[in-house]
């Protein structure tokens, strides 16, 4: 497996599995030199205001809970920290733990961070890098025989594709658990997408599949319209888009209707209310059940 290929599957599955966080852990220089260090759990803000590792940090950012309004102070440092760390750190692993840390924050600062997170996924250097606070180490300081720095990963100097797709899927992801008007208004921008049809990259049409499946998750009337858009535009030509907008318009609205944009464009047209939508579990028994 390449130095590559390795990284991909360590982003792709940290999600589901916390595999980049253990690997990066056991990879580790300070595991290498104190291995009971592997059971050992730093505060997280310790770790993000020192000098470590990129696996290291990302672990921080995977225990990390928001301050909130009772530490002002601390909610805005480490807000600071993950906005670099999710905007211009070198290694993806790093920006995608900030940018899922990002995504459990209930600080509306949270959304247009998560926002440039997902603009500047492709690693090339360039715009405006935010500052840390005063006191507080730069993010992606790098552990210089690290994992990051084994698996080449020395600088942002451009992602390869593969990559930056996967850093702006988790950005959309995390963008949805905020219910926020800007983060609909950007994801219905994504899902609905530049109207290139077969000129579009792969890459591309993945990335409007995560915010087509954000969108199923927002329980706004934006997010509907978003997505009645998507139906009629992608029926008879991509399935797997046209069936996620279908399947979100019919959690999102509670209405049992067809996947036929006419049908859907009448319920936009004519008034609609937004339910709590099916738990997880209705969902897991709905094809038995039918």
């Amino acid at each position: 497996m390449t130095r590559f290929a390795l990284l991909f599957a360590a982003i792709s599955t940290s999600a589901l599995t916390g595999c980049a966080g253990t690997w990066d852990q056991v990879s580790s220089r300070k595991t290498r030199q104190d291995p009971m260090s592997l059971f050992k759990s730093e505060d997280p803000m310790h770790v993000l205001r020192n000098k470590v590792a990129g696996g290291e940090r990302a672990a921080a950012m995977r225990r990390l809970k928001e301050p909130g309004s009772g530490n002002p102070a601390e909610q805005d440092e480490v807000l600071q920290i993950l906005a670099q760390a999710a905007t211009a750190d070198p290694s993806p692993v790093v920006r995608t733990a900030a940018i899922d840390a990002l995504g459990r924050f209930r600080d509306p600062r949270a959304v247009p961070l998560i926002i440039s997170a997902y603009e500047k996924a492709d690693g090339i250097p360039g715009g405006t890098i935010l500052s840390a606070a005063s006191g507080v180490e730069p993010a992606g300081v790098l552990d210089p025989k690290g994992v990051d720095d084994l698996l080449g990963l020395n600088g942002p100097i451009g992602f390869q594709p593969e990559l930056t797709t996967t850093i702006r899927q988790r950005s959309l992801v995390a963008l949805s658990n905020s219910n926020g008007p800007e983060a609909v208004a950007f994801l219905a921008k994504i899902a609905v997408g530049t109207g290139k049809g077969t000129t579009e990259k792969p890459e591309e049409r993945d990335v409007r599949v995560a915010a087509v499946r954000g969108l199923g998750q927002m329980h706004q009337k934006p997010a509907v319209v978003a997505l009645a858009q998507v139906l009629e535009a992608e029926t008879g030509k991509d399935l797997v888009l046209a069936s996620r907008a279908h399947e979100g318009l019919v959690d999102l609205t509670g209405k049992n209707l067809p996947a036929d944009p006419a049908k859907w464009n009448n319920v936009v047209q004519t008034g609609f209310e937004v339910t709590s939508g099916p738990t997880w579990v209705e969902k897991t028994l709905a094809p038995i059940i039918r």
